[in-house]
């Protein structure tokens, strides 16, 4: 049998792709941290690392407070904050100027937790710098840039731009 040649179609596709290639890339960084994780023998979940943070750093925050500072969706944040209250690092309540609003804190666990996490951060961190710097260039500084272009204007808008009124008649 003919051996397939193995080819990366995201990567053809240029910039058609972008957005696949990103979760590409965010799905197997998650995978990794959830395996250094495990080998660090520390329960915490990749996927939990922005929203404890910024709780960590900020303190008690509404869900709605979290999805705009993080700049995620409402329903990401509500299944993270589930998962952070079910593993014990945090505590939600009803604010108390507005009782239809939930604020997520960290629990005294989830403080403690910090100083267990922290140093494999740090080398997380290192390795990550590494891999950066070997691709060459600044990523994390172009990825600024990306974000910044489509925050001033959109995807959605920049599309439009392009093809003219008369492809959207919206």
């Amino acid at each position: 049998m003919p051996e397939v040649q193995s080819t990366d179609i995201l990567g053809e596709l240029g910039p058609l792709a972008l957005g696949s290639r990103l979760k590409r890339l965010s799905d197997a960084l998650l995978q990794e941290g959830a395996k250094i994780y495990e080998e660090s023998g520390i329960r915490f979940q990749a996927r939990w690392f922005p929203v404890y943070v910024y709780l960590y750093r900020r303190g008690p925050t509404s869900i709605t407070g979290l999805a705009r500072g993080l700049g995620v969706s409402h329903p990401g944040i509500n299944k993270v904050a589930n998962e952070l209250i079910e593993a014990k690092l945090a505590a939600p309540y009803r604010d108390r100027s507005d009782k239809r609003k939930r604020v997520l804190a960290l629990t005294s666990l989830g403080r403690e937790k910090f100083s267990e996490v922290e140093p494999v951060w740090q080398d997380i961190s290192l390795a990550m710098q590494s891999a950066v710097d070997e691709a060459g260039g600044d990523f994390l500084v172009s990825l600024g840039r990306l974000e910044h272009s489509l925050n001033r204007k959109g995807f959605h808008d920049r599309f439009c731009d392009q093809t003219g009124p008369e492809a959207n008649p919206l």
